[in-house]
């Protein structure tokens, strides 16, 4: 999700270069919202808590 965020970042940086102001503002609106959105899903990832079996059974696949 971040890289989309990237990627609509980088979009009104390019179309300011060739000077479209209304698809800047767009762009860039599009782009913070990604970024919020995908900061708040890594945020709130710290905050989630496997249950105990879930975490024996990531243990048990990376371990073969």
């Amino acid at each position: 999700m971040l890289r989309w965020a990237t990627i609509f970042f980088v979009i009104p940086l390019l179309v300011a270069v060739v000077g479209l102001s209304d698809l800047v503002a767009s762009a860039a609106t599009i782009a913070i919202v990604l970024f919020v959105v995908s900061l708040g899903a890594f945020i709130a990832t710290f905050f989630i808590h496997l249950p105990d079996e879930a975490e024996e059974r990531y243990e048990r696949e990376w371990s073969r």
